[in-house]
């Protein structure tokens, strides 16, 4: 059954007085705040508002439900632990940055050896070029040509070998970097969600507070 419901009472207390699991407890929940867009946190009103008006009347009927010293074990356990992943969240925060920052410069690198190898192959072409010129005004001889071609050609094979060896090995480190990061954005989402659900259980026993209070 609805509670009393006094001449005094806000629209927020007439909303969560007037709810009933039987009447109402399949409707969406319309928080009862009057909140603006242009409200920021960082004055108590909206705050406050917020706070009083945020969660669904079964949630605030569970935590009413509580005993004094249930309610504030839970306030305990919640704020302990919304600090423990605070303090975990920036430990990792920082490893993930530092490990990010590794990774842009092992991919700096890796471009700028591309480009390395890019001048290299031009600078083959230039003096494969100038060797062709060179085979057509000089008259040498076929197994001199040859050996200067299969020289030229072997030379570039060792240097195409050596660039795929850094290619790979590159590769190999920024994938082990972008794994990481992955890894721990995934721990970080995990974290947030642990503070989350600790904040909400922490907001949990303020709505009740204020509720308490209210009814001094």
């Amino acid at each position: 059954m609805p509670q009393n419901i006094g001449p005094k009472d806000t629209p927020g207390d007439i909303y969560y007085k007037a709810y009933t699991e039987e009447a109402r407890g399949n409707a969406p929940h319309q928080a009862p705040w009057g909140l603006k867009q242009k409200d920021m946190f960082n004055e108590f009103g909206p705050c406050r508002d917020w706070f009083l008006n945020s969660f669904p009347p079964g949630e605030a009927n569970r935590q009413r439900a509580r005993t004094h010293d249930g309610l504030y074990q839970a306030y305990v356990v919640g704020e302990a632990n919304t600090r423990a992943a605070n303090h975990q969240i920036v430990r990792e925060w920082r490893t993930m940055v530092k490990e990010r920052a590794d990774w842009e410069k092992y991919r700096e690198r890796h471009v700028r050896q591309a480009r390395e190898f890019e001048k290299a192959i031009a600078k083959f072409d230039e003096e494969k070029a100038k060797f062709e010129a060179d085979r057509k005004s000089e008259e040498w001889g076929r197994e001199g040509l040859r050996g200067k071609l299969h020289t030229a050609e072997d030379l570039l094979a060792k240097e195409r070998a050596e660039w795929k060896k850094i290619c790979a090995k590159d590769n190999e480190r920024m994938y082990a970097a972008r794994s990481k990061i992955i890894e721990l954005e995934g721990n970080v989402a995990e974290l947030t969600r642990k503070v989350e659900d600790a904040q909400v259980a922490q907001e949990n026993a303020k709505v009740w507070r204020s509720f308490t209070l209210s009814l001094c």
